[in-house]
């Protein structure tokens, strides 16, 4: 019986996802200016904030959208160091060292360097996951079953006859692997308002939480069903191998 690799997989899946989400980033990196091509997807993010005073027009346009406030936080990050953009961030309450609260209500605008309200758009959102999903195709493909996080952890994929997958065979795996993810992903492109951007603010002001729950929920027990739950049922032996007639296996340097 074939045996889980929990760990393995998992480890492997990890590694994976930094290095290639990392190429999806510098690959993104000539395209971006920060004021309306935005970097997203880094290993860390830093943000530095001041506080400025808004004026009347501006306390109408964030009192009508549900915030009252006289004060606002410009916030300027970086991913990885490169400059990401500047947003405005507008809170309902702030603490005792003028900071947003745990439990405010707050609008984050995008602004550009001279301070004008932009439309933002995040290109490695979409590059990222098209990133790791081709290149987790060629690796598994060229390097024989093995992606560089697969190699580190010492596992292969094979078919159940010992051979190697052909680039049918891998991309009909990966696709059956990521299906809950890939489901999930188009549906953000249908239904903007309920990309994992948008949930955060969504819940904070208390609108659609039955539908964002409801996504939030059927996502969680997707994933669970197809990528945990044959782990204990089947002894590893997971669904889309099952149907693409493959197996993961230890394999010896």
């Amino acid at each position: 019986m074939e045996p889980r690799h929990f760990w393995r997989r998992f480890i492997a899946l990890v590694i994976d996802f930094i290095i290639l989400s990392q190429l999806a980033f510098y690959l993104a990196l000539p395209f971006a200016d920060g004021n309306t091509l935005r970097l997203s997807g880094g290993l860390y993010q830093s943000v530095t904030c001041k506080i400025s005073p808004l004026e009347d027009e501006a306390k109408a346009y964030f009192a009508e959208l549900g915030v009252k406030a006289d004060n606002a936080n410009i916030c300027v990050s970086y991913q990885n160091g490169f400059y990401a953009g500047s947003n405005l961030l507008v809170s309902s309450e702030t603490n005792d060292e003028g900071q947003i609260a745990d439990t405010a209500t707050t609008i984050s605008v995008a602004i550009n360097s001279a301070g004008e309200q932009v439309d933002a758009v995040f290109p490695v959102t979409a590059m990222a996951p098209a990133t790791i999903f081709l290149g987790i195709i060629l690796l598994t493909w060229l390097r024989r079953g093995q992606t560089i996080g697969k190699q580190l952890t010492g596992v292969q994929v094979v078919t159940t006859n010992g051979d190697y997958l052909s680039l049918p065979g891998v991309i009909k795996r990966e696709t059956l692997k990521f299906a809950p993810a890939i489901l999930l992903f188009v549906l953000g492109l249908m239904v903007p308002g309920f990309t994992l951007e948008q949930v955060v603010p969504v819940l904070q002001r208390g609108e659609n939480v039955a539908m964002v729950m409801l996504l939030l929920g059927g996502s969680t027990f997707a994933y669970i069903l197809w990528w945990v739950a044959p782990l204990i049922w089947w002894n590893g032996t997971m669904p889309y191998d099952r149907i693409n007639g493959s197996m993961l296996e230890r394999h010896y340097s």
